[in-house]
């Protein structure tokens, strides 16, 4: 059988741009080079294509001669431009093969108003929230901060609409500590949530496709060790969470959990794989919080290592999200 020339994509100019670089090596490590020829190709942060070929560093040009120099690209890059759908976009304007959601179903959920508004069509429960636009707050400060009182409450938790991997996102108790996050988050990130903050235990389930057919892996709960909450600290510092995996929850709270994540996957559009990030409250009731489309895969990260719970190596995983988008 004829190996498949993968190009891995990495780094990019997002904020998350580290984790990008570490997330595509992993890809590239695991790659069975039985059935492919991988090549690194890193997305500069001038956004510019840049072929890791041994010591030399070759510009390549997608809409152009390089349209069909790979049978398929395995977009590694997290955050915007790599995760929003403009990578995306570019990819389908050019007819190239790719991993993942397609355009729209990447935006949805980067963005997480509309997404939140997704959830909710589909009945999913997840927690109240504002958002918070750098105009309207210049403009109309005093009834946000009436309608964020009135509908989400405090605790709640500000964060970018448009970010991943936890950057810049704030706890806050009260109005006065609302108005300095905002005041705070707002010039870098122009587009705010201010949403319910869920008391209760952090966990994600990941989704995977086998011939077209969509199954949950094992949920996990995630204790982080060196923040209040899962944040970046937590999430890709050695030793900086405890992962669970199967989760120690009832085993009702487990299937509820791997049945939202599996309809967030299909009513988002996603494709290849996913992974949902949910809260189990001390309420006893289970919140979904937000879909993930090209999680990462580092060496502390998540899916692989619950792919791994459900008899599924590395290697075997990559094969599965490959023969999605073919």
């Amino acid at each position: 059988m004829k190996k498949l020339k993968v190009a891995v994509l990495y780094g990019g100019s997002s904020s998350e741009r580290e984790v990008s670089l570490v997330t595509g090596q992993a890809v590239f490590e695991n790659l069975d080079r039985k059935k492919y020829i991988p090549s690194l190709v890193e997305m500069t942060t001038d956004n510019h294509f840049v072929l890791k070929n041994k010591n030399k560093k070759v510009f390549l040009d997608f809409a152009n001669k390089d349209r069909k120099h790979f049978d398929v690209v395995f977009i590694a890059l997290h955050g915007s431009p790599g995760e929003d759908g403009t990578v995306q976009g570019m990819f389908e304007a050019f007819g190239i093969r790719y991993t993942g959601p397609n355009t729209l179903s990447s935006a949805l959920c980067m963005n997480k108003v509309y997404a939140g508004l997704t959830y909710y069509s589909w009945h999913l429960p997840h927690p109240a929230f504002i958002d918070i636009t750098a105009k309207n707050w210049k403009s109309n400060q005093k009834e946000m901060l009436s309608a964020i009182n009135a509908n989400v409450g405090y605790p709640c938790v500000v964060k970018p609409a448009d970010q991943g991997s936890a950057v810049g996102v704030s706890i806050v108790k009260t109005e006065d500590d609302l108005k300095k996050a905002v005041g705070r988050t707002i010039k870098k990130f122009p587009w705010l949530l201010a949403q319910k903050f869920i008391k209760g235990q952090e966990a994600t389930c990941g989704v995977l496709e086998k011939k077209g057919e969509v199954f949950a892996l094992p949920p996990t709960h995630i204790l982080p060790q060196v923040g209040k909450f899962y944040d970046y600290k937590s999430k890709y510092s050695a030793g900086g969470s405890k992962h669970i995996c199967p989760a120690d929850f009832p085993e009702e709270i487990n299937k509820a959990m791997q049945d939202m994540a599996l309809i967030a996957h299909k009513a988002l559009g996603c494709r290849g794989m996913s992974r949902t990030d949910f809260f189990y409250g001390d309420d006893g009731k289970v919140y979904i919080i937000e879909t993930n489309t090209i999680p990462g895969m580092t060496g502390t990260s998540l899916l692989p290592e619950a792919a791994g719970k459900a008899g599924i190596t590395f290697p075997k995983m990559l094969d599965m999200i490959i023969a999605s988008a073919l």
